[in-house]
């Protein structure tokens, strides 16, 4: 009995392992940049081209009036939020090393209407050319 124990454990104990390792090797995640002028925009690739034309948009133009078209069901139900970390990268912004300007953001866009949030999560200044 205690041998058979044994090699129930010897099982249950390498699939463990080897379900941890497989599931190790999967966590890096793809991304796609979009460079615009002399500045990179790197998303996860999981991110729809939608979203991220979304987020260009409202980087490139700052300018927040408070127009902004919703929907009727936006009205009624509230926003269908799609979030991701971006990160954007302006090349050549200061003269001395390091030149480079790294920003993250967390933004939320709705899907159905116009509505995007960014908040800026960070910014730091990286030797990158």
């Amino acid at each position: 009995m205690k041998k058979i124990i044994a090699l129930i454990m010897a099982v249950v104990s390498v699939f463990s392992v080897m379900t941890i390792s497989a599931y190790a090797q999967n966590i890096e995640e793809e991304t796609v940049t979009v460079t615009v002028e002399n500045t990179d925009f790197i998303f996860n690739s999981n991110t729809t081209e939608e979203f991220r034309s979304k987020f260009i948009a409202s980087y490139l133009n700052p300018v927040d009036d408070g127009a902004e078209t919703y929907g009727l069901t936006c009205t009624l139900f509230g926003h269908k939020l799609e979030s991701s970390i971006v990160t954007s990268v302006t090349h050549k912004v200061r003269t001395i090393a390091p030149r480079c300007l790294q920003e993250k953001y967390n933004v939320e866009t709705c899907t159905r209407c116009d509505y995007t949030n960014k908040t800026l999560i960070s910014s730091t200044y990286i030797s990158c050319c």
